[in-house]
């Protein structure tokens, strides 16, 4: 398919040192059907071979847009990505998953329907870099249930990357907010909520891949207060009250993570309750890759007796036969 003057939909992707993973990435959504589309993806001062290889996947398909910065962060590139859009729609896709077939159709058919819902999200699979499925997200059937989970409960229905949401309401809230460096997806999210009509596709439609070593495996405690305070500026808009005092714990608390990152800080870096989640996700479905993680869990915190335990226990007989039969 080659690329439409005006592409229905824009793919936004934010890559950073994604020479690994950045051409499944591509191939994934350059072979979806039924949609005329441009991906616009904003390396973010990567020292590997990213450059190379967008340069190149542009010469190959004119539908690709590649567009290189010094590296400003993840929401920084999702701004500039998203503010190059040239689709009616927005689509979000991280540099190491995967859309499959049928994703973008899908959500765009949705999207164009009379109702026209502003965000549109899909089932996801939650994967391990070797290919492990860990868990799968779902978002509600029901456009109302799905709305009420995000603005209630503050869930965000489905991965960031597995996003499709309309561009011009996206403009109208003021897009990404730098402020939430660790969770501008749900802040986004809400916000887009709050302007009208979610709705979900309750089928595995996009695989987003887990590691000990990102952002949710290294910095989940800074993740959680920066969504606190997300939801708290969420609640001061529901009452009618000025969210602005939450903007602006949000900004100091983003500012004291740059600094220490800049000092080589950020924070605990230990990925063993990352690997520890993986083998929990897999203990019941693949128990010898279960093994391997709550071996790498034990490895990195040797003196933790429940990672011990959990270790010693996986290196049982799967299945034991009961006492007195063969």
């Amino acid at each position: 398919m080659t690329r439409c003057p005006v592409p229905e939909v824009s793919v936004v992707i934010g890559a950073y040192n994604a020479a690994d993973t950045l051409g499944a990435c591509l191939d994934s959504l350059l072979s979806q059907e039924g949609v005329d589309l441009e991906v616009i993806v904003v390396n973010d001062g990567s020292k590997d071979a990213t450059v190379a290889m967008l340069d190149e996947a542009a010469r190959r398909d004119p539908r690709v847009r590649p567009i290189h910065q010094e590296n400003q962060g993840l929401t920084r590139a999702l701004l500039r990505g998203c503010a190059e859009a040239r689709g009616e729609f927005i689509a979000r896709q991280d540099a190491d998953d995967l859309s499959l077939p049928g994703r973008l159709a899908a959500q765009l058919a949705r999207a164009r329907a009379p109702d026209r819902p502003v965000l549109v999200a899909v089932g996801c699979g939650c994967v391990t870099e070797e290919g492990d499925l860990l868990y799968l997200t779902q978002p509600p059937a029901e456009d109302a249930e799905a709305r009420r989970k995000i603005l209630e409960e503050g869930r965000a229905i489905c991965c960031h990357g597995a996003l499709l949401f309309r561009r011009d309401v996206y403009e109208q809230i003021g897009g990404y907010r730098p402020v939430f460096y660790y969770s501008q997806d749900i802040d986004l999210i809400v916000r887009l909520a709050e302007c009208g009509t979610v709705s979900g596709i309750p089928r595995r439609l996009y695989d987003f891949a887990y590691s000990p070593t990102g952002i949710s495996g290294l910095h989940i405690e800074r993740q959680l207060r920066f969504f606190n305070l997300s939801r708290e500026a969420q609640r001061a808009r529901a009452a009618g009250r000025d969210e602005a005092p939450f903007l602006e714990q949000a900004e100091a608390f983003r500012r004291q993570c740059l600094e220490s990152r800049g000092r080589g800080g950020g924070g605990k870096r230990d990925p063993s309750a990352g690997y520890f989640f993986m083998a929990s996700c897999l203990r019941r479905t693949a128990p010898l890759r279960a093994r391997h993680f709550y071996r790498q869990a034990w490895r990195h915190r040797p003196f933790s007796p429940r990672y011990a335990l959990r270790y010693l226990l996986s290196l049982l007989p799967a299945n034991p036969s009961p006492q007195g039969t063969p």
